[in-house]
């Protein structure tokens, strides 16, 4: 049977990790970003990479064990339907508005297609982003689930574990040592791979642990997972030279491991709307880079100089980017899934409430 049941601190990271994204991309709109450094907003990714390792051991363990095939196929009704929609749109729109697509310029049919597909290259800016620039994470998730697909062939588990494991990181360890050219060899060698490790291994701990936690283990739970966020957000200021995977990295396990072990224990935060917002916050990381275009389009022209309404401006637009990001996701992305989940899976189990584990990026 699969494993079902809301997963409460799940979708609050999974909100959390949302916004600290939005966070980071929204960071120049007004002199507020200039002021503070946001780039500790770029944790988003890592937190949802974590996640993802977690919720992909948690909701397989059963059903697709030795059907890496069916396991795939759920990925894909997950992951690409919204994702090709915006791309798509986006690519018409940049033929004639190239601005509109970012550094990179006009798109061209071969990086549709690779965007499209999954496989990483340089845009004409020189950076790794597809059509719809914040699916580079998106290459990332895939081959993780591609790598694991076929470790479901491995029905024991700890062999299972071990296998993606090593595979991950040998890659990742080649990639520490070639320093490889090519941009699809640097995406699959890269360090936040092991990320997705972490978090499988995060899932058999979190199994491990007894339902109910000693009185005195909650807040010392508790504040590790408060440190882990002040020394996250620190991080540009104390350490700046250090790499991601040790400067947002680091923390990130702390806070994701110490929220999971507060689930275990009880510990709970189920406040309905930050929940609905963790729900939406695949959609909410693919349109909000549009929303804030628009209103850097609109606000630029209003000439604003006091520095409270550049705040007010900015919680503003975090409302909005919630809103419209729910909003798509209630009415476009969740009937779009259940419908291919009934098409093509229609035996298939409902999935974990946390919802599937979905990439964040910068």
């Amino acid at each position: 049977m699969a494993t079902t049941g809301v997963l409460k601190n799940v979708q609050i990271l999974r909100a959390a990790a949302a916004y600290l994204v939005v966070l980071y991309h929204a960071r120049l709109l007004t002199p507020v970003g200039e002021a503070v450094s946001f780039d500790f907003g770029n944790a988003g990714v890592d937190i949802f990479f974590l996640i993802s390792g977690f919720i992909i051991a948690h909701v397989s363990r059963s059903d697709d064990v030795g059907r890496p095939g069916a396991f795939l196929l759920k990925r894909v009704i997950r992951v690409v339907p919204l994702y090709w929609v915006l791309t798509l749109m986006l690519f018409v729109v940049a033929q004639r508005a190239p601005a509109l697509a970012g550094a990179g310029g006009r798109p061209d049919l071969a990086m549709l297609a690779k965007s499209l597909f999954f496989v990483p290259y340089l845009d004409g800016s020189g950076a790794m982003h597809p059509v719809l620039f914040m699916g580079w994470t998106l290459d990332y998730e895939m081959f993780f689930y591609l790598v694991f697909g076929a470790a479901l062939l491995i029905r024991a588990e700890l062999p299972r574990l071990l296998a993606v494991s090593a595979t991950l990181g040998s890659l990742a360890m080649i990639g520490l040592v070639t320093h490889p050219q090519g941009v699809v060899a640097q995406t699959y060698t890269d360090m936040l791979m092991l990320e997705f490790v972490v978090g499988l291994w995060l899932n058999r701990a979190y199994r491990s642990l007894p339902a109910h936690l000693p009185r005195h283990v909650p807040p010392l739970l508790l504040a590790a997972a408060l440190g882990a966020v002040v020394i996250l957000a620190a991080g540009d200021v104390l350490w700046p030279q250090l790499p991601r995977e040790v400067k947002w990295g680091l923390p990130a396990i702390v806070l994701v491991a110490s929220t999971l072990a507060l689930e275990r224990g009880g510990a709970t935060i189920g406040w309905r709307w930050l929940m609905l917002v963790g729900e939406a916050s695949y959609t909410i990381y693919l349109t909000h880079p549009f929303l804030i275009k628009l209103v850097s389009v609109a606000y630029q022209r209003l000439h604003i100089v006091a520095m409270p309404l550049h705040v007010a401006a900015l919680i503003g637009l975090y409302l909005l980017v919630g809103l419209v990001g729910i909003a798509t996701h209630l009415i476009v992305e969740k009937p779009l899934t259940r419908w291919l989940r009934h098409r093509f899976l229609p035996r298939a189990r409902p999935s974990i409430a946390t919802g599937d584990p979905l990439p964040l990026a910068t």
